[in-house]
């Protein structure tokens, strides 16, 4: 599992399967019943950069947030 810091990039899966971009607002932290680490959207980390304050998130959990993968490399 890895671990992230405020600010990274990461990816979430959700129920669907799908890939979701976000940002993590810290590392992994115990949840009630899992690990989790907790994420915002790309417009609420900007809004609370721009407003001075801390960004709004969730609790994802940590087996589903990934670095985002590569796109666009050339081989």
């Amino acid at each position: 599992m890895e671990n992230f810091r405020a600010g990274d990039h990461v990816e979430v899966v959700d129920a669907e399967g799908e890939r979701l971009p976000r940002r993590a607002l810290g590392g992994v932290v115990d949840g009630e019943d899992f690990p989790v680490i907790w994420v915002c959207r790309e417009d609420e980390w900007v809004a609370a950069s721009r407003e001075d304050r801390q960004p709004e998130g969730v609790p994802w959990p940590a087996e589903d947030v990934s670095t985002p993968a590569a796109t666009g490399a050339v081989a």
